[in-house]
């Protein structure tokens, strides 16, 4: 049998052709990396610009909420001073109510006492029905300025004390008609005629006249136009003509005159109607003071803006100073001295007993 040829080695291939697939491997890896690193750097931009909108975003929302929140502030500012005003309203209200529960528990004491006095004689029991009388006609005065009803309620009394015979109440008769002549010597107010006055004088502010007519009339320009003339010196003749309805000259007898606009004459009659409502509403009141300043501006408005020398404005004048010299508050008179003669008087029958 035949041997076979042992086989030959293979020489080593050089170093050399093993190196090309390292740097490719290389070239992928740093194009990998490049294209890490854009992404990246994408990634960031995209992050900076949101973080910056969202910043944006969180600012314009605190601004509105702030600007928000200022405007509630303020809202509870004015909600603040208005219920403090209600409260100092309230508390006003709270001690009027308190005066007249009190006046009340003082009346209630007065009731009781009756009460306990109709057990006792007939002349005590008149001298307790004139001395509440009296306290009912003191409390019209002091709180109303009622003088008629006061008067009327010593006419009372005295009349009581005139019908019981066995009752020593001379020196008390005396008081009481010292009392009736004072009220009788008090001046009446006519509130009732003054009151019909102002309401008419509301009714007659819309027929004054004003210093300047509120519309001017009108002017009536006749033109007389011959049959040949063109149509250039006609349509010049117009145009001079409408010029000269734009400028009117008027003598008035004021150096300055209050100009107004329809609109405003219609708002300043209606001021003026206010003006002598609240002079009404002063004189049920008998605030005097405000009556007169309110009679006086209305006599101003009507010199300075109205013609004053027109026969209405003068009606109208003429009555606002004869409303204004009327008294609206008199001083009204006490009937202490009553009141104190009939406490003395019981008070005698009292230690009599």
């Amino acid at each position: 049998m035949n041997e076979l040829p042992p086989p030959t080695p293979q020489a080593p291939l050089p170093a050399t052709t093993a190196r090309p697939p390292s740097r490719r491997t290389g070239d992928g890896t740093a194009r990998i990396l490049a294209v890490l690193a854009l992404v990246v750097t994408g990634a960031a931009l995209w992050l900076a610009i949101d973080t910056r909108t969202s910043v944006q975003s969180m600012e314009s929302s605190a601004g509105g909420k702030l600007a928000e929140l200022g405007a509630q502030s303020q809202g509870a500012k004015a909600a603040l001073t208005q219920v403090q005003s209600a409260l100092r309203d309230a508390q006003a209200r709270v001690v009027e109510l308190e005066a007249r529960v009190a006046d009340t528990q003082e009346q209630r004491v007065t009731l009781e006492e009756m009460y306990r006095e109709l057990s006792k004689s007939a002349d005590d029991r008149v001298l307790a029905d004139v001395e509440q009388t009296l306290l009912a006609a003191s409390q019209q005065l002091q709180l109303q300025g009622n003088v008629r009803g006061a008067l009327a309620a010593l006419q009372a009394a005295d009349a009581r004390l005139a019908r019981a015979d066995k009752l020593a109440s001379t020196p008390l008769r005396r008081a009481i008609a010292q009392d009736m002549d004072k009220l009788k010597a008090v001046p009446q107010a006519d509130t009732v005629g003054l009151a019909v006055k102002l309401d008419q004088l509301m009714q007659q502010v819309d027929t004054l006249p004003m210093l300047i007519a509120e519309t001017p009339p009108a002017a009536r320009v006749t033109r007389v136009r011959a049959a040949d003339e063109s149509a250039m010196p006609r349509a010049m003749r117009d145009f001079w003509e409408e010029m000269k309805g734009l400028v009117r000259i008027r003598e008035l007898d004021t150096p300055e005159p209050q100009l107004l606009a329809p609109a405003q004459a219609y708002f300043l009659r209606e001021n003026l109607k206010l003006r002598l409502l609240a002079a009404r509403v002063s004189l049920l009141a008998r605030d005097e003071s405000t009556f007169r300043d309110d009679l006086r501006a209305s006599q101003a408005w009507i010199q300075k803006y109205f013609d004053a020398r027109s026969p209405k404005a003068t009606t109208v004048l003429a009555t606002l100073k004869q409303v204004a010299e009327t008294p609206v508050a008199i001083a009204t008179p006490d009937i202490n001295a009553s009141l104190a003669a009939v406490r003395t008087a019981r008070a005698a029958r009292e230690k009599a007993r």
